[in-house]
């Protein structure tokens, strides 16, 4: 009778064993690589632009407002130097038209007063010599004055209210040309105040933008690359300054392509600094990218064997000690304890 050889049991059970703690490890703990990164803005303006001086220098850390960098705009300069010409060009104009009128109703008045002063002198002359005979008249009592109530038909008193209606006729067009051209100068200037308005609003707006030619640290932190030189013409939407906040706010990571789907966004992960372990602090994934790519070499577990994976994205707190660019572990810890029950228990499952 052959003996029955205990290892033919114990190697299997102990291989399915190490495979299920493996199993479970990999499950329970996911752990990755990533690097801190310091939000970055890159500032740029959607127009073009000289660069007149510089204030800062590559690695300088700055508070909030501090003046980074002056520039000019050539077409902001012609553009204000054309407003206010417009702007002269239209009160020469309005002045212009205030003296045309003014000029026309001076010459009217003097048409009027000279054509109603004939007629008024001839009546004069005839209320004159109307009273002279009136004067004569009253010394010979026997006879009445020719423009008696009985002598209505007068020829001093015709020829007198024949020109105050001619008077009339010649004063009336008069009269209302000039009211006319009163009212037109009274709102003269209106129309051209009003190009006026909008002009200078423009202007104000230009002013504005000249304001933004001094370009500002939006937060504390430090100047990045510093893109441009004095003197130097910058296109529009080209970067000027690179700006970093001064700690870490997000970490790049890459998870391996076996364990995508264990990760997602709103996820908590540890974020642990790879070289000094204390530090250390608890982040979110905000993001996830959409394709595998290359993980990066020094994000490798072993940097001399390719591996992919999927980019995500972690927040992490501002209030953390890492270093821009310095590398972090993260880690996500599985809540299900009863997993390993479950992987120790299934090899010996009788199964249905």
């Amino acid at each position: 009778m052959r003996r029955f050889n205990v290892l033919y049991v114990v190697i299997p059970v102990a291989i399915w064993g190490l495979f299920a703690i493996f199993r479970y490890l990999n499950r329970s703990t996911a752990s990755f690589y990533g690097v801190a990164e310091n939000r970055e803005t890159q500032i740029n303006l959607d127009y073009p632009v000289t660069v007149n001086r510089i204030h800062v220098t590559q690695g300088q850390f700055v508070v909030k407002g501090t003046l980074l960098l002056e520039v000019t705009r050539n077409d902001l300069d012609f553009k204000l130097s054309e407003l206010t010409h417009s702007i002269a060009e239209l009160q020469a104009q309005d002045r212009l038209n205030i003296t045309e009128i003014r000029g026309e109703l001076g010459r009217l008045r003097a048409e009027r007063a000279e054509k109603t002063g004939e007629i008024l002198s001839e009546i004069r002359v005839l209320e004159s010599e109307r009273s002279l005979n009136r004067s004569l008249f009253r010394d010979l009592k026997s006879l009445p004055p020719p423009d008696s109530a009985t002598n209505d038909g007068s020829p001093y008193t015709a020829r007198i209210n024949a020109l105050r209606e001619e008077l009339r006729l010649a004063a009336e067009p008069f009269d209302a040309e000039i009211a006319r051209l009163e009212q037109t100068l009274k709102i003269a200037g209106a129309p051209a105040q009003a190009q006026i308005g909008k002009l200078k609003k423009e202007i104000d707006l230009y002013h504005k933008e000249q304001a933004r030619l001094k370009i500002y640290a939006p937060t504390d932190g430090l100047v990045g690359a510093v893109h441009c030189q004095p003197g130097v013409n910058v296109p529009d939407f080209d970067p000027l300054i690179s700006f970093y906040e001064q700690t870490p706010n997000t970490v790049v990571a890459y998870v391996h392509e076996s364990m995508i789907l264990h990760i997602g966004v709103g996820d908590s992960l540890d974020v642990i600094s790879s070289l000094h372990p204390s530090e250390r602090c608890r982040g979110r994934v905000s993001g996830l990218g959409h394709r595998v790519v290359e993980i990066p070499e020094r994000l490798r577990k072993i940097p001399e064997i390719k591996t992919y994976g999927r980019e995500i994205l972690v927040e992490i707190p501002t209030n953390n000690h890492f270093l821009q660019k310095e590398k972090v572990v993260l880690r996500r810890i599985a809540t299900d304890t009863s997993s390993i029950l479950s992987f120790f228990q299934s090899p010996f499952s009788s199964g249905t």
